[in-house]
C-alpha cells in the first residue's frame, strides 16, 4: 500500500511523525491477498471464473466468454480522526500529541490486517462468488469440474494432529478441479501459507521446522509459511491458504490508500474554537476469490 498526506498541513513536525511510524511491512494483504487497484466505488469481478484450457485448433476457436458468478465488492471508507487544542501547541505540550499520532499511524498500519482476518473468520458464512459460504462443505460442480470440500475437520490440536492434518490440506486442495475438470493448481509447485492463533504456534512451529517429531522423521518441514494472529479468538480453528500465484482465496481491493490531512490554522474550526484536527482516511475491502486456494480447518 502507498501513503499520501496533504501539503496544505502546517504543523509537518505531526506529519512527520505519522509518516514515520506508519508502515505495510508485515501487511497481510500483499501476503494473503490478491491485489486489486480500484477505479470506482465498486468492483466486479468476472473473471472468477476458470480461463479456458488449451485445445486442439478444429476449424474455429472455441469463444469462452466470462464467467457468470457476477462477484461484486463494493469499497468503504474508513477514518480515524483526533482533536488537538491550539493552545497545547502553543505551550510545547507536544509529547503526548506525539504519542497520539504514533498510535494512530500504528493503528492505521494493522487496519487492513484486520479485515483480512475478519474475511478468513466470516468465511463460514459470508458468500463467495458461487453463492455458498466461503469455507463449506457444499462447493457446487461448475463446468466440467467436480465438487468440492474447503471446509475440513481437524483431528486435533496436538503436533501430531496438526502434522496429519497439514498433510490432509494439502492434499485435498491440490486435488480441487477447474471448470475443464483439469487440477485447479496444475503440476507446478505451490507456495502454501498457514494462519493460526497464538495457542498453535509452538506445535506448528515444531510440524514446520522440526527435522523429528515422536522419534520419526517429520516430511512437512517448510510446507509452508506460518503466520500467527492474536486476532483469532478461536484458539483450535486454523487457515491452510495457497499464496504464490494469482488465483488466491481473498482479494484486497483498494480504491484510496491511507491518507494523513490537517484541519489548523486559518480554518473555521482553529477560529470558532481554537482546535486543530488530524486524521486518516482511505477507502478499501476486502473480499473472496478462489475457494480452491483456501481451507478452514475446524477442531472442535
Amino acid at each position: 500500500m502507498s501513503l499520501l498526506y496533504s501539503p496544505t498541513s502546517l504543523e509537518k513536525g505531526l506529519k512527520t511523525k505519522f509518516l514515520e511510524y506508519f508502515s505495510t511491512e508485515n501487511s497481510l494483504a500483499d501476503q494473503l491477498c490478491f491485489v486489486e487497484t480500484s477505479a470506482s466505488d465498486k468492483e466486479k469481478y468476472e473473471w472468477l471464473g476458470q480461463a479456458p484450457q488449451m485445445s486442439e485448433l478444429m476449424g474455429e476457436r472455441k469463444i469462452t466468454p466470462l464467467s457468470d458468478a457476477g462477484y461484486e465488492l463494493t469499497n468503504t471508507t474508513y477514518e480515524a480522526t483526533i482533536a488537538v487544542k491550539r493552545n497545547h501547541l502553543e505551550d510545547g505540550q507536544t509529547g503526548s500529541i506525539n504519542r497520539r499520532i504514533q498510535q494512530m499511524a500504528q493503528t492505521a498500519s494493522q487496519h487492513v490486517n484486520k479485515l483480512v482476518i475478519d474475511a478468513l473468520v466470516n468465511g463460514t458464512t459470508d458468500t463467495g462468488y458461487d453463492g455458498v459460504a466461503f469455507f463449506s462443505n457444499s462447493h457446487t460442480a461448475r463446468g466440467d469440474g467436480a465438487a468440492f470440500d474447503n471446509l475440513e475437520a481437524g483431528t486435533g490440536s496436538t503436533t501430531s494432529a496438526i502434522a496429519t492434518d497439514l498433510a490432509t490440506c494439502k492434499k485435498t486442495m491440490l486435488r480441487f478441479q477447474d471448470e475443464a475438470g483439469e487440477p485447479f493448481h496444475g503440476d507446478s509447485p505451490a507456495q502454501f501459507t498457514v494462519v493460526a492463533p497464538p495457542e498453535m504456534e509452538k506445535n506448528f512451529r515444531e510440524v514446520l521446522g522440526a527435522t523429528m517429531i515422536s522419534n520419526t522423521s517429520n516430511m512437512q518441514v517448510g510446507a509452508a509459511q506460518l503466520i500467527i494472529s492474536p486476532r483469532l479468538s478461536d484458539a483450535n480453528d486454523w487457515y491452510f491458504l495457497r499464496t504464490d500465484n494469482l488465483a488466491r482465496g481473498l482479494i484486497f481491493q483498494q480504491r484510496s490508500p491511507i491518507e494523513f490531512s490537517a484541519l489548523e490554522a486559518n480554518t473555521e474550526s482553529s477560529f470558532l474554537r481554537e482546535v486543530y484536527y488530524y486524521g486518516v482516511r482511505a477507502r478499501y475491502c476486502v473480499g473472496y476469490a478462489f475457494p480452491q486456494c483456501a481451507i478452514k480447518c475446524v477442531n472442535s
